[in-house]
């Protein structure tokens, strides 16, 4: 105990030195008895700016400027001033400068005390890595890459030029328009991802996964719905039991879900699809990359859109159908129904389509199928 108040004691002490040299305070009552300690001041620029706290906000902006400026705010709750200047005597912070631009909070022994930080960074940073145990991170306009965690709060970054690394314990994650990769993971929250340049890599424990523009994408929930507008090359996506709803594919698509409804397409390339219940729609697309592909559900129906021009070779098969069993705008499709007088039908079909290519299997276990020309 001796000892750790000891470095407590350094630690504070060297925030007070470096906040002495580069800063002001001032210290006011917020409202009711909450008080906030109010510290701004700079930081000569550097290659990384790296800023952490152990409860506390992260908001990071970045603009043309040649140093960097902070405020930081430490909140208590107190009946007095001398009874917040008590409490403000447990949070400490810590300032330095040289290859990394560092700003630390520590609230240990706090009772429900924290540490906001606001930072103005250059725009060409290289590297921006936030970090706190409990509180929400923001960041804008870094050129570099940047590294963001929370032990569960939201997370919000926008124009980042650079690659993104982002994970919380349990909150929602927004991203806006990304030059690189894209690497985020939530305990349970929604993720939603504008556009990025690179690849983009997604998980959450439940939430919704909804992902507009990528290159490469793997994307993962444990029970909600995921949602793309476009991705340019292969893409992965599976959900516990979500829907899940694909856009404009152009590489191979792998598509899973333990519950809910798919819809794919426009599919430039092959595609395999499968849910434990609910209906397939998938829309292939003109062209010649369409490669051997299946489509699979347990219980539901699934409709496939073909267009005129695209070659395919199809084998389908209803178990037990619910209604028509099998049908087709394709002459060329030969359609064999089973008998429903001691029971529930069954169904098959198999033909070249377009004069035939790449097989694209299709199966219900519980359902019917359709097959309809899409115009081109």
């Amino acid at each position: 105990m001796k000892k750790h108040l000891q470095l407590a004691t350094l630690f504070f002490a060297a925030g007070l030195a470096a906040a002495a040299q580069t800063s002001t305070t001032r210290l006011y009552r917020s409202s009711g008895n909450e008080w906030i300690q109010e510290v701004t001041g700079t930081l000569p620029a550097s290659k990384q700016l790296r800023v952490k706290s152990s409860a506390g906000a992260i908001r990071v902006q970045g603009g043309q400027r040649s140093s960097v400026a902070y405020t930081i705010r430490e909140h208590v709750r107190a009946r007095s001033e001398d009874a917040a200047r008590r409490e403000l005597s447990h949070l400490y912070f810590s300032t330095s400068s040289g290859e990394v631009a560092s700003l630390r909070a520590e609230c240990e022994g706090s009772n429900g005390g924290y540490i906001d930080f606001e930072v103005q960074a250059p725009a060409q940073t290289a590297l921006v890595k936030l970090e706190t145990q409990g509180g929400s991170v923001t960041a804008q306009n870094i050129a570099g890459k940047l590294e963001a965690s929370t032990g569960g709060g939201n997370i919000q970054l926008d124009q980042i030029r650079g690659g993104i690394s982002a994970s919380s314990g349990g909150g929602n994650i927004e991203i806006g328009k990304v030059g690189g990769d894209v690497i985020v993971e939530t305990g349970g929250g929604n993720i939603h991802i504008d556009s990025a340049a690179g690849r983009i890599q997604a998980r959450s424990g439940g939430g919704n996964l909804r992902i507009g523009n990528g290159k490469v994408m793997d994307l993962q929930t444990g029970g909600g719905g995921i949602t793309v507008t476009k991705c340019e090359g292969q893409i992965k996506a599976g959900t516990g039991g979500g829907s899940i709803e694909l856009v404009d594919i152009l590489g191979p698509a792998q598509v899973q879900s333990g519950g809910g409804g798919i819809k794919v397409g426009p599919l430039h390339g092959g595609v395999r699809a499968e849910t434990g219940s609910g209906p397939i729609i998938a829309t292939l697309a003109r062209g010649n990359v369409f490669t051997d592909s299946r489509l699979e559900t347990s219980v539901g129906d699934i409709t496939v859109y073909v267009p005129s021009d695209l070659g395919v070779t199809i084998r389908a098969a209803v178990e037990v159908s619910r209604g028509y069993g099998i049908r087709s705008d394709f002459p060329e499709l030969k359609i064999t129904q089973g008998s429903d007088h001691w029971g529930p039908r069954e169904a098959y079909a198999e033909g070249a389509l377009n004069g035939g290519g790449p097989l694209l299997h299709v199966h219900t276990s519980s359902g019917n199928i359709v097959f309809k020309r899409k115009e081109n």
